[in-house]
């Protein structure tokens, strides 16, 4: 059976946090930071984590700062992210995809709905590894290729020809 996958979820507001936990605990192995920078530890520090929620407004280190570090390292791009915020501007959402979010999940939210948006996610995340699983060989290969056994079925008969006639 597969383990559960590694969420880290960073967020301010402990009660908000604790909520999140409580619904998520079932799917995902949870590791909490409470500012950017702990959350930018975890994950320079070498935590593997499949998804990362993220409170947009942090201090310090904000959200969007750390979607553009994130999505600027070759190690950790590949994470979806899932912003949550407090602003209901549409601009402030647009930005947030915009710099590599994933999704955005305005505050209040049901915790319910950000369960259902992490597990579209996966399902995404699932349909990519599949792919990537399956790679499918570039045109070009096949030509590089047909190139290559050509060039080695001429060797082939020079060796041969060069063996018929040593050998006569």
């Amino acid at each position: 059976m597969k383990s559960k996958f590694n969420l880290l979820l960073v967020e301010e507001n402990l009660h908000l946090a604790s909520v999140l936990e409580q619904t998520l605990k079932t799917d995902f192995n949870i590791t909490v930071a409470a500012t950017g920078n702990e959350a930018v530890r975890l994950l320079v520090g070498g935590n593997q984590f499949d998804f990362i929620i993220s409170e947009l407004e942090l201090t310090h280190f904000s959200g969007l700062k750390l979607v553009k570090l994130i999505r600027t390292s070759m190690l950790l791009r590949h994470i979806p992210i899932l912003i949550l915020s407090g602003s209901t501007e549409s601009d402030t959402r647009i930005t947030c995809l915009e710099e590599g979010a994933d999704g955005c999940i305005t505050k209040p939210f049901n915790p319910l709905e950000v369960k259902a948006k992490l597990h579209a996610m996966l399902r995404r995340t699932k349909t990519q590894v599949f792919q990537a699983e399956t790679p499918t060989v570039p045109e070009h290969f096949d030509k590089e290729f047909g190139k290559l056994n050509v060039l080695r079925s001429r060797l082939s008969s020079i060796l041969r020809g060069y063996s018929t006639t040593v050998g006569a």
